[in-house]
């Protein structure tokens, strides 16, 4: 699915969750973020934090992105050795 964007004008939350695949059941991790503070959380981190300013990321492409109301998945990684699943994605 990463990488099959439609556009949608109701965008409202980036999502990211992270099972664990060591322990049924809930996520390890489930957050939903308005997307209007994530625009504002990565221009931040960007201005203040160096790993993210040189971190190998198209920011403007992110921030299109959410602007031009992208809904899917952005990411989904498979963690082998941690035995986890990491799943970001507009919603």
């Amino acid at each position: 699915m990463a990488g099959q964007l439609e556009t949608e004008k109701t965008t409202r939350y980036l999502r990211v969750k992270v099972v664990d695949h060591t322990k049924p059941g809930e996520p390890a991790i489930d957050v939903k973020l308005p997307t209007q503070l994530v625009k504002f959380g990565l221009k931040m981190g960007r201005a203040f934090s160096p790993e993210m300013a040189k971190a190998n990321l198209d920011w403007q492409a992110v921030s299109a992105m959410l602007d031009e109301g992208a809904v899917g998945e952005l990411v989904h990684v498979e963690d082998e050795v941690e035995h986890k699943t990491i799943d970001v994605f507009v919603e």
